[in-house]
């Protein structure tokens, strides 16, 4: 579509009508651009005060809460090669990874959505970080590093963080 303004719409439309993440590289084949003109698209849409958000599954509009009803802050601490086993150990325990998100001395807070609920969506994003060579972005601080977990209880919030401790992922 050589039209961006038409693009853009229909790309607003394609996402405020999905019951689900949407990702670049499916936008880019529907519309035939590339995944570079998606980004830019999706940024400009941003702009525009749609509230888009880029999640590891794809773009989603938040005209709902994220996650699920109960929710808790976490500070963790690790290295890259327990990142996997961390965010295991949240969905083992049936909690969501909503987000990581770092205080950083210069920038300040950096958040991204991660929305990681199931087994293929922490498999997905691992395989996305390999495929990239994605660096946790905890690196920018010492490897310390906040999530966002949810779940349908407090309990299973409480496992998630009782597991995570036996670990020493948590920091307190």
């Amino acid at each position: 579509m050589n039209n961006p303004f038409k693009r853009r719409e229909q790309i607003l439309e394609l996402l405020e009508t999905s019951n689900k993440p949407i990702s670049g590289k499916q936008l880019s084949q529907q519309f035939d651009v590339s995944r570079q003109i998606i980004v830019k698209d999706i940024s400009i849409l941003k702009s525009q005060n749609h509230m888009i958000t880029s999640t590891s599954r794809g773009y989603v509009i938040n005209n709902e809460p994220q996650g699920k009803a109960y929710k808790r802050v976490i500070v963790c601490q690790h290295d890259s090669e327990q990142m996997e086993e961390e965010l295991q150990i949240i969905i083992d325990n049936g909690a969501m990874i909503n987000d990581v998100a770092i205080d950083h001395p210069v920038y300040g807070s950096i958040k991204a959505d991660l929305m990681i609920e199931t087994q293929d969506d922490l498999d997905k994003f691992i395989s996305e970080m390999e495929k990239f060579e994605g660096q946790m972005l905890a690196h920018l601080t010492d490897n310390l590093h906040l999530h966002t977990i949810s779940a349908h209880t407090e309990k299973i919030l409480d496992n998630a963080v009782r597991d995570l401790k036996q670990h020493q992922y948590i920091v307190e």
